[in-house]
């Protein structure tokens, strides 16, 4: 019988494949899925998110060790010409293509800060780029729960899923905040990749 942690590393594993191949972003998603693939009981002992993106990471390190950093590099690039766009309202990058884990289904996640939602797809429509509004997101911020408006285009037939969070937020972090690129930031890692092949 296998024991507790093999099967939760069996579940990052589902999880982590699963996230690539199927382009899911919700880690809640991929556990429910990778349990009924491996017809496991929903009881199980599920692994963290850190435990299923120390699985993506190995993933990517097995599976596309040859084209992952050139993918991911591309991505961030396509991140920043966004953000770039949307300057003024402090974005932020965030998730898989920020951390090296997207996949090829993966979207580039920003997070924006203006001071209404209108801002930014009055912003949008001056520069007549199409997109389509999402669900609102529940966000947990300073114990508050937010319902946080989502919009979605495409730049370069990738898909950019932007959270627009209220300005106040920007100087708040929320529970378990993700790790979180700035144009600065950004700009810097991008940098050191060409300083890295020099």
């Amino acid at each position: 019988m296998e024991t507790h942690s093999r099967i939760r590393q069996h579940i990052a594993q589902a999880c982590a494949r699963i996230m690539v191949e199927e382009g899911i972003s919700q880690y809640a998603l991929a556990k429910k899925k990778a349990i009924h693939r491996l017809g496991l009981e929903g009881n199980q002992d599920l692994p963290s998110n850190e435990e299923i993106d120390l699985a993506l990471q190995e993933y990517h390190r097995i599976f596309r060790f040859m084209k992952q950093p050139q993918f991911i590099r591309k991505l961030q690039e396509i991140a920043l010409e966004t953000m770039e766009l949307f300057e003024d309202f402090s974005p932020r990058l965030v998730g898989p293509v920020l951390e090296g884990t997207a996949g090829d289904h993966s979207p580039i996640l920003l997070h924006l800060f203006p001071e209404t939602p209108e801002e930014v797809l009055l912003k949008i429509n001056q520069v007549g780029i199409p997109f389509r509004e999402m669900p609102f997101a529940d966000v947990e911020l300073n114990t508050r729960l937010l319902k946080i408006p989502v919009i979605e285009l495409s730049r370069e037939e990738r898909i950019v899923r932007i959270f627009l969070y209220p300005a106040i937020a920007l100087r708040q972090s929320s529970k378990n905040a993700p790790p979180r690129a700035s144009l600065k930031k950004l700009r810097k890692l991008l940098a050191s990749y060409n300083a890295d092949e020099s």
